[in-house]
């Protein structure tokens, strides 16, 4: 338990310091006077200062700021007195540069994402959307699927990674569906109905949709072929830059599943069971460092090194996710004070400080009490 802290502790920290450096970077770059950069909330337990800026660690190891001239007033003007805004301040540059300051640090969190993916990618086999293998009576093959064929489009949606077909699974009702495919550089279409499969799980009795095949495989540019993949048409080595642009492509359908979860959390129905907090995420990544240590240990494999690849997986997972949030039009988050700029290059004229300030202490007070009951939902799920 003490290392799956640390590890979550471990993610948690890269990903809100490579965010919270977007934002440093950005205001740097567009001469802005950067107070105090802190990771964690709360009290300080350590910091120096550095030229002009303030490096803090905090009590709280959630969550980070990089706080710019301006951001304060309150502490930087004296009471009754009315200054002129200080040509350094977060609010005195145009409105362009303060929407990169604001974007800064959810761009820099994508960037961390696709260059981890790439790493993975390089070192690693990951399955991709192709035909390895039928199972019996697959009504794949039955309608002229054969092994190595690309699938690249089922019914509306565009297949680039695996990961789009299994979002795409989610819609499934067991009608036909519109398979196009890819068999040489020859386009094919064909209809397929899928088959019920039943099965059991902790002698609970479940079932889902299938197509009856087993899914082909990317192998990276400094990855070894496994033997039991060895003579199948749809296992390929990549090259080194196919292997970036798998890296991209993985991280991209991320974004697209992450936006599609937020798009169902308010049009089917807002579920706190949907949510998960710091607490839930230690718990995940608790459990799934114990699954790949087990299956690493019973194939002779190199523990260290699958745990690695897992706390990195959770890391391009996390990463990705901040940066959605953070982009999300809500108050207290970079997407609210993005809308309150548009507003303003609109507008022409700046919204008033104190009625924007208004809107996202009552939007940071909302998210706050979110994040208390998803906290302790996370704690009920611990006990269940």
């Amino acid at each position: 338990m003490v290392l799956t802290i640390i590890l979550a502790l471990i993610v948690f920290t890269v990903v809100v310091v490579v965010h919270e450096l977007g934002h440093y970077w950005t205001a740097k770059k567009a001469g802005i006077h950067v107070v105090e950069f802190s990771i964690g909330m709360g009290p300080r337990l350590w910091h120096f200062k550095r030229g002009e800026t303030v490096f803090s660690l905090k009590l709280f190891p959630i969550g980070g700021s990089c706080r710019m001239l301006g951001d304060a007033d309150e502490e930087e003007a004296e009471e009754g007195v009315v200054k002129a805004p200080d040509p350094r301040s977060f609010g005195a540059k145009p409105v362009w540069a303060r929407m990169i300051v604001i974007l800064g640090g959810a761009v820099l969190n994508f960037i961390l994402a696709i260059v981890l993916s790439t790493i993975m990618m390089m070192f690693n086999a990951q399955s991709e959307a192709t035909i390895r293998a039928f199972s019996d009576n697959s009504p794949v093959r039955e309608v002229g699927f054969m092994e190595g064929d690309r699938i690249v489009r089922m019914n509306d949606r565009r297949i680039r990674v695996q990961g789009d077909m299994q979002l795409e699974m989610m819609n499934v009702d067991g009608s036909p569906v519109r398979f196009v495919v890819d068999r040489g550089g020859e386009t094919l279409e064909f209809t397929v109905t899928p088959f019920l499969h039943e099965y059991e799980v902790g002698g609970e009795e479940r079932s889902r949709w299938l197509f009856g095949f087993q899914w082909g495989f990317a192998i990276g540019t400094f990855a070894d072929i496994p033997e039991w993949l060895e003579g199948y048409p749809a296992v390929r080595e990549l090259g080194f830059f196919e292997s970036i642009r798998m890296g991209y492509q993985n991280v991209t359908f991320l974004v697209r599943a992450t936006v599609t979860g937020i798009t169902r959390l308010f049009t089917q129905g807002f579920n706190l069971q949907d949510l998960m907090g710091p607490i839930g995420f230690v718990d995940v990544v608790g459990g799934q460092v114990e699954n790949v240590t087990a299956a690493a240990e019973e194939s002779g494999a190199n523990v260290g090194l699958a745990v690695f690849w897992t706390v990195m997986n959770f890391t391009i997972l996390l990463s990705t996710s901040l940066g959605i949030f953070n982009l999300l039009p809500l108050p207290a988050l970079d997407g609210g004070r993005m809308v309150f700029l548009i507003l303003e290059a609109i507008r022409r004229k700046p919204i008033p400080p104190e009625r924007e300030g208004i809107v996202h202490f009552v939007g940071f007070a909302l998210i706050m009490a979110l994040a208390v009951a998803v906290a302790w939902n996370d704690i009920l799920r611990l006990f269940q």
